[in-house]
């Protein structure tokens, strides 16, 4: 399963060297690494242990912590039954009360299998450098948070003392016997610079090494998005190499190069992504990890072509420019205004039309709608990319978001697509559970558990604005979600079996009221979902009947919200991912005469300073 020598010879030497040793000790891989390691034993194959001589290359014998003190870990026992205890649970087995609604898991400490690490696959962290930075800056992409401005670095050590010393059960940091740490060296491996050279060797590489099986040709996580588990049965997803921001272990620093090189150097213990430093150079790790990092979302979307990197696409790659992160969300900067800007003639019928590079793309960020039932705790789609181009009589949106599967709806429903209240239908929120893990170890009511057991509904979007954005006071807006009755909202609804609807909205409780005069002049230019990225492209008139559509106007600020639903996440109805107000602005467009007069200003500016030289030159020759 993981495919790592030195992580199951990790495994045969517990066998192997303590008898009495419980399934649950097996390198913290639970049953399904006790199972692994047996049918590697019985398959006759030999593996030997990690030893000095026999590391990888890059790494080096590191030294074993210090035990800390009673008191220490007192202390520190303090702060986790006040911050901690409500996701990782009184005894450390990432069951408090809040874990069943967040997805990924918190993690289990019992067995001492941390996914963040600088040492070898299988070992145990560093705790003053893996788990405290872990603690100090969270882990992006999950529900862990920053402890840094809110625990002191005292509080952090003393923590990290009591959850390594009181809950980490099977294994123990001063287990000589057992335990050795192997230290990837980053800081003095010499990296390989980020070449178009490197970065195209790179995408060659996760071709030749399957990185793509679980990754996907594009790296969008879409390769094996329903098989996977993490050690302890729960379903998990390849990460999304075009998000580095998610990334677990990115340190506030998501573009960094370094720490994808010390992912693939010592894999993420408890998942099925393995250490790649037992088959693979460290060159070969920079050449991926280069490549994996310009993957990541730029200013300027590169189309990679399936994974088949040509020349010209890794010089576009490494010269596109890392966007900027907001330090408060780890996440990209978010520019609320959504510019559109005019074009001449037909608007662009694909997303290859060059006329897309007129306008910035914007990306929209996106969470799961938690203040109605069915609630969305466990959102899959967090961000939406949206450009605009208009004409003059019509407005295009190109909407492009990752999704890791393809989710169209097989099976007829009872409800009608305006009705709104799926309860009647038997569409209710799914009520937390699997709590107990020695009682029930596969967790089958939990919704961290149940991500590849929905019924599968349509992927989805929608776009609303206020239809009298012109009376509103300011700063008023209507409310987000399907406007309010003092407000109502113009909707257009896209559904992945291919049907566009306008709709009226006026309250989240309300069922929309269905407008086919509307509808027919919406147009869906475009719906592709491939290498698990969608791109839908739709056409609205800009003008329409003031009282019922939204009437879009040149150079004003028009708030627009949107929504996204993972038909294989179970999204249906209210449960769906939702974006606050952000805004449309329409750029008028620029007169030729713009143009024109400056460039005749300019020119006739050089002919006359051109006409005062001349004359004085010929002043001083005597010639005037």
């Amino acid at each position: 399963m993981y495919g790592n020598q030195s992580y199951t010879g990790h495994f045969e030497k517990r066998i192997v060297m303590n008898e009495s040793t419980t399934p649950t000790k097996y390198g913290g891989g639970g049953l399904g690494a006790w199972l692994l390691s047996f049918s590697l034993l019985m398959g006759g194959l030999s593996f030997t242990t990690t030893s000095h001589a026999e590391m990888a290359e890059g790494f080096a014998e590191g030294s074993r912590p210090s035990p800390p003190s009673a008191e220490q870990v007192e202390a520190g026992k303090r702060v986790y039954f006040t911050k901690c205890v409500w996701c990782h649970g009184v005894n450390g087995a990432g069951d408090g009360p809040g874990a069943d609604r967040l997805w990924p898991r918190p993690r289990n400490f019992n067995a001492g299998t941390f996914k963040i690490r600088h040492t070898a696959s299988g070992e145990l962290p560093l705790i003053d450098v893996d788990l405290f930075q872990t603690v100090t800056h969270g882990l992006p992409g999950s529900a862990m948070p920053s402890w840094e401005g809110i625990l002191t670095e005292d509080q952090r050590r003393d923590v990290l003392a009591f959850v390594t010393t009181e809950l980490v059960k099977d294994r123990s940091w001063q287990d000589t016997e057992f335990e050795e740490f192997h230290v990837l060296q980053l800081e003095t491996i010499q990296p390989v610079p980020p070449t178009a050279e490197s970065v195209k060797r790179g995408s060659e590489l996760v071709k030749e090494m399957k990185c793509i099986e679980c990754h996907g040709l594009e790296g969008r996580g879409d390769g094996n998005a329903f098989n996977l588990k993490d050690d302890w049965g729960f379903s998990i997803q390849p990460a999304d190499w075009h998000k580095c921001w998610n990334f677990r272990g990115s340190r506030q620093d998501a573009y960094n190069v370094k720490n994808i090189f010390r992912t693939f150097s010592t894999g993420v213990s408890g998942t099925p992504m393995p250490s790649f430093a037992d088959n693979t150079t460290v060159e070969d790790r920079w050449h991926i990890a280069n490549y994996v990092n310009h993957l990541c979302e730029r200013d300027k979307d590169v189309d990679i072509a399936g994974g088949n990197v040509t020349d010209e696409i890794a010089a576009a790659l490494v010269a596109a420019k890392p966007r900027a992160i907001d330090p408060l969300t780890d996440k990209p900067k978010v520019d609320f205004v959504i510019p559109s800007k005019f074009v001449e003639g037909e608007l662009p019928a694909d997303e290859h039309d060059e006329r897309w590079n007129l306008v910035d793309r914007r990306i929209v960020a996106m969470g799961g709608q938690i203040t109605h039932k069915p609630r969305n705790f466990v959102t899959r789609i967090d961000d939406v990319w949206i450009q605009s181009l208009y004409n003059e009589t019509h407005i295009s949106f190109m909407f492009r978001w990752d999704d890791r599967t393809k989710s169209v709806q097989k099976d007829s429903v009872d409800w009608e697509p305006y009705e709104v209240n799926l309860g009647d239908y038997g569409i209710e929120e799914q009520a937390p559970g699997g709590s107990l893990f020695a009682d029930d170890p596969e967790h089958p009511e939990s919704i961290a558990a149940k991500q590849t057991a929905y019924q599968v509904f349509n992927d989805g979007l929608a776009f609303q604005f206020p239809i009298k954005w012109q009376e509103l006071p300011a700063p008023r807006k209507p409310r987000y979600f399907w406007g309010d009755e003092g407000f109502p909202v113009d909707i257009a609804k896209w559904t992945a079996d291919g049907e566009l609807k306008a709709y009226q909205g006026e309250g989240w409780d309300v069922d929309f009221e269905d407008r086919d005069d509307f509808t027919e002049q919406l147009k869906v230019v475009k719906a592709e979902w491939a290498n698990g990225r969608w791109t839908v492209i739709i056409t609205r008139p800009l003008k329409g009947d003031y009282e019922e559509d939204a009437y879009i106007e040149l150079g004003k600020y028009i708030p627009i919200n949107f929504f996204v639903w993972d038909g294989h996440n179970g999204d249906v109805g209210r449960k769906m991912a939702v974006s606050a107000f952000y805004y449309l602005v329409l750029e008028p467009p620029i007169e030729k005469e713009t143009y024109i007069y400056p460039t005749l200003a300019a020119i006739g500016l050089v002919l006359v300073e051109g006409w005062i030289l001349t004359r004085r030159a010929n002043r001083r020759k005597g010639k005037v």
